[in-house]
């Protein structure tokens, strides 16, 4: 039988060829794997798989705001009253008696000082069946201070207020109320936005509302 000569040679050849080429490309894909890191990078700046890198900062802890208590703002602003009662020693040889009457305004400042003002502020009482009449004109200052429960005054100055006291006889005295660094009253007090009522350890009592004269708050 006869047939075509085999040429061992070639064959040799080209199987190396295609081993070569296979060798190439596991070398490619393996540098391939490399490179790209052996997966995809982990969310967050964190290490591949969700583990935390060594060496971390923890979070550091913030710094406590504490500060001091400003003054009650519900009190900041001008109010009118509308109701009050004091204990008033008019005559030196009788008791306190009680007076009434509205009208006095005052601004309560921000920076912890408050003004009066009044302008013929009238507060009568009846004795022995005839009226008993003071009238108050002039302004003066104070110190304020406030929690939600109590309001402290102090330090009294530049005061022009003056209390004029009338009988059934007319006026029977007059009164300059001075300055007084040493002076401190202090009052219970409830405050709704747009009403004061105070409270004295003395039977006074005041009622205030708000105007807009100076600010508006609470």
């Amino acid at each position: 039988m006869s047939g075509s000569p085999v040429l061992p040679g070639k064959s040799v050849i080209v199987l190396m060829a295609v081993a070569t080429a296979c060798a190439l490309l596991a070398s490619t894909a393996v540098t391939a794997v490399v490179a790209t890191g052996g997966g995809p990078e982990s969310c967050c700046g964190g290490a591949a798989g969700g583990a935390e890198p060594v060496g971390s900062p923890s979070p550091s802890a913030r710094p406590s705001s504490s500060r001091p208590a400003g003054p009650s703002i519900c009190l900041v602003g001008s109010w009118r009253s509308v109701d009050e009662t004091f204990m008033v020693k008019f005559y030196t040889n009788q008791p306190e008696m009680r007076f009434t009457g509205s009208g006095r305004e005052f601004e309560f400042r921000p920076d912890g000082t408050i003004v009066e003002r009044q302008k013929d502020f009238v507060i009568t009482t009846v004795f022995q069946g005839r009226e008993l009449r003071m009238v108050g004109n002039g302004s003066i200052e104070y110190r304020w201070a406030a929690d939600d429960k109590a309001v402290t005054y102090s330090k009294r100055g530049n005061s022009s207020l003056t209390w004029a006291y009338y009988d059934q006889r007319g006026l029977i005295n007059t009164e300059l109320v001075t300055g007084d660094t040493d002076y401190t009253e202090v009052d219970e007090y409830t405050c709704e936005g747009k009403r004061v009522v105070e409270n004295g350890k003395t039977g006074y009592r005041s009622v205030w509302e708000r105007t807009s004269a100076f600010g508006v708050y609470g």
